[in-house]
């Protein structure tokens, strides 16, 4: 890809350019000749001949993420990545001590430093010299997790988790470790929002529990508790099986059965790879006085019984082993941390619902115990086609181990970032599925006969939406409910497809297959996505996955962001055309696929020239993949910096064609049923409020929130309030918004509009 660049004394700046966060000015003439203009704090980019190194980055430069003396970066993590690429994954340590959940990547291409993307929490003031001690925290976590036994109480337990961590230190005895965390798991990622902690994780047997647990290290509270279980959602259909298939056994001498008889005959092990060995258990039912035991099955002759407890026990040893030499053969990936490592599957499993009541339909991974679970159903009678061990099923858990093992802290479990964790192991559950049978059904569970619980092609067809803020998209957050908005996306990245979305934005998407659309997947979900990401930051990953592999001028590419835009996500551009008129003294940016003058514009054309004065000192860039034109009326004075880039690939990441329909960038708006016929926002930028202005047709429930620039909700201003026909102007406070860009989200009637403000304070 060719940049062509020119740099000039002047500045420009005009709405609705970005102004640079305060805290971190990317377009700082120390920086400018060095990143893509286009770069925002959170995604920079680098230009090919930038003097940084990847691994080194926030020591040569600590001032790109604003860090302090008190601040650090540790890499804890590298991947080199099919292509070549290599990416330094950091945790953030304030005063040595590690930021929960507070992740950057840095990516080098041939040696060369070409992106940065992350979190970083700025401006920490805080104690890191705990006033309770470890040995306190845990008894204040025993005692918010209170049991008959706890599972480390359990020697065989105990034993087995030493074997499978390969360390005889481990233990399942709570091990506080020292953080600072979110007081506020919801709430926003700033400074007042954390605080110093112990977390633990806790596992009880009777009853069950599997938990983390923070404790305030300097008031002894807990500040919440997160459940390890990370689950399908429950269904009640039933489930075919594959046919006659090769299952490998071991022969060994092991217990076998319930009350653990010891004998030497086949088990229910699949040794083959000795460094991943692969386990299928059964535990006893609910009720009955087995249960709480697990225990392999075992044949004196390797000529097994086909049916209840031992069919769903050897039917999950084949589709574990399945699954494992999916990610094996075609990511080099083995186990779940891509080093080996035992599997321990664990069949006919009970779960309880919300009123403690016994149930069987559903299936989980649980993370630290590194396993996975499977109920019997909703006849809870194992080895009928009511079991949860379909090939997409266990391919979905195996793949929740991978990205588990991906991140430094165990992913949120809840908002965005669980959605597209659930979305992924979707995904991956249905390529295993594809991998093994050779043909592709597009529907999660989609073996049992009652149809599958989520729908790639369709989600609408279940009630789950397939646009990004869309119908059905849940406001609270249900991870999977939100997440086939990532799943029909890589439906029509591998198929293709045509429509009009929820927010009326046409769309034209060319598949590319799923085996091309596997592998951008897998890049984007290992190399770029931290624990916390949100949609928007996933659509960036996506691209630059698909860049990576295949250029960026490529086809894949073009798709992969017709795709994003046909769900709704989309960057938040000017899109075809750029106007920048009036005077400005701040730094600025501005992109177009097209076209940017110094001109009015009517209906996406240009007009008449306008006058553009520009101030000393700031520093202005403008992006266009076509052409920057500067009209008579254009003044920049001396002292000022002015960039115009041309990026003859602007355009692939997007629909060229469509994107006019995406986002306007006019303030004048007009749906398709005409409930609203104009919205603005003033002043621009904001410092202590801002005005919302509607012109309403009809009386309408009105819901306002806001979001940051990467897609994460920040507030919400209003929420469903009955709003009268005619002229309305509301009024919202911005003080306790930093200076930078957001996008405020108005639902008029259930449909969504965006609007992008700023604020500088």
């Amino acid at each position: 890809m060719k940049k062509l660049f020119i740099v000039c004394s002047c500045l420009l700046l005009m709405f609705p350019m970005v102004f640079a966060q305060q805290q971190i000015d990317l377009q700082n003439k120390k920086f400018v000749n060095h990143i893509d203009p286009a770069s925002k704090p959170g995604w920079i980019e680098f230009r090919f001949e930038a003097p940084y190194i990847a691994e080194d980055l926030f020591t040569q430069q600590p001032e790109l993420l604003g860090m302090k003396e008190d601040d650090e970066m540790r890499i804890f993590k590298t991947n080199t990545d099919v292509a070549g690429n290599k990416h330094y994954k950091f945790a953030q340590y304030y005063r040595g001590v590690r930021i929960e959940g507070v992740e950057h990547i840095t990516h080098e291409r041939n040696g060369k430093l070409y992106l940065a993307n992350g979190d970083f929490i700025s401006d920490l003031n805080l104690s890191v010299t705990p006033a309770i001690s470890k040995e306190r925290s845990i008894q204040i976590a025993l005692n918010e997790i209170p049991a008959e036994e706890y599972l480390w109480e359990d020697v065989m337990e105990e034993a087995h988790f030493k074997e499978e961590k390969k360390d005889e230190n481990a233990t399942l005895y709570p091990a506080p470790e020292l953080l600072i965390v979110k007081k506020d798991a919801k709430g926003e990622k700033a400074a007042n929002n954390y605080v110093l902690a112990y977390r633990m994780y806790v596992f009880a047997k009777k009853p069950y529990a599997a938990k983390y647990v923070y404790v305030d290290a300097q008031t002894g509270e807990i500040i919440r508790t997160n459940d390890m279980d990370v689950n399908c959602s429950p269904t009640t259909y039933e489930t075919t099986f594959n046919g006659e298939q090769t299952i490998s056994t071991d022969y060994r001498t092991e217990d076998c059965g319930s009350g653990g008889d010891t004998e030497t005959e086949y088990f229910s092990i699949d040794d083959c790879d000795p460094d991943s060995e692969i386990k299928s258990y059964y535990s006893g039912s609910y009720g009955t006085l087995s249960y709480g035991e697990d225990w392999l099955y075992c044949d004196s002759d390797n000529d097994w019984y086909i049916a209840d407890g031992t069919k769903m026990v050897l039917t999950s040893l084949w589709a574990a082993k399945r699954a494992f030499a999916y990610f094996s053969a075609e990511f080099g990936h083995e186990s779940y941390d891509g080093t080996d490592g035992l599997i321990d599957v664990f069949n006919n499993k009970t779960y309880f619902d919300d009123d403690d009541e016994p149930i069987c339909y559903n299936a989980n991974w649980q993370p630290v115990l590194d396993n996975i679970y499977f109920g019997s159903g909703v006849d809870c009678i194992a080895g009928t086609t009511d079991d949860f061990n379909t090939l997409d099923i266990i391919g979905h858990e195996y793949t929740h181990g991978i990205v588990y093992y991906a991140h430094i802290d165990p992913l949120y479990s809840f908002g965005q970032a669980a959605a597209l964790n659930e979305s992924f192991a979707d995904i991956f559950g249905e390529m295993v599925e594809h991998w093994v049978e050779g043909s592709i059904d597009w529907i999660q569970g989609g073996d049992k006969t009652a149809g599958g619980v989520r729908v790639f092609g369709d989600p609408k067809s279940v009630d789950m939406p397939d646009t990004y803020l869309g119908d059905f998209w849940d406001d609270d957050g249900e991870e999977h409910q939100n997440s086939t908005v990532q799943s029909y996306m890589f439906y029509l990245l591998c198929v293709g497809g045509s429509g009009t979305n929820d927010h009326g934005v046409q769309y034209n998407v060319e598949g590319i297959g799923n085996e091309v659309a596997e592998e951008i997947g897998w890049q984007a979900m290992l190399n770029y996505l931290n624990n916390d990401d949100g949609y928007v930051t996933a659509r960036n990953a996506w691209i630059q996955s698909a860049i990576d592999l295949y250029g960026s001028c490529s086809q894949e590419v073009i798709s992969v962001g017709q795709a994003w835009q046909a769900v709704g996500v989309t960057e938040y551009t000017s899109f075809d055309n750029t106007s920048f008129c009036g005077t400005y003294s701040t730094t600025g940016y501005a992109d177009a696929t097209y076209g940017i003058e110094n001109a009015n514009l009517s209906f996406g054309d240009f007009t008449t020239n306008c006058t553009t004065t520009i101030n000393s000192p700031a520093v202005v860039t403008l992006e266009s993949g076509f052409y920057v034109q500067l009209n008579p009326g254009f003044e920049a004075k001396s002292g000022s910096t002015f960039i115009a880039w041309i990026d003859e690939c602007e355009i692939s990441d997007y629909d060229a064609g469509d994107l006019k329909y995406a986002e306007t960038n006019s303030e004048d708006i007009i749906t398709t049923n005409e409930i609203i016929s104009a919205i603005h926002l003033y002043p621009v930028p904001a410092d202590q409020s801002v005005s919302v202005s509607l012109e309403l047709r009809e009386q309408s429930n009105i819901s306002i929130s806001v979001m940051d620039i990467s897609g994460r909700e920040i507030t919400n201003w209003m929420y469903d309030q009955f709003t009268e026909k005619g002229n309305n102007t509301l009024q919202f406070s911005t003080i306790d918004l930093m200076s930078g860009v957001y996008i405020c989200v108005i639902k008029i009637n259930g449909e969504m509009h965006t609007n992008k403000f700023i604020v500088q304070h």
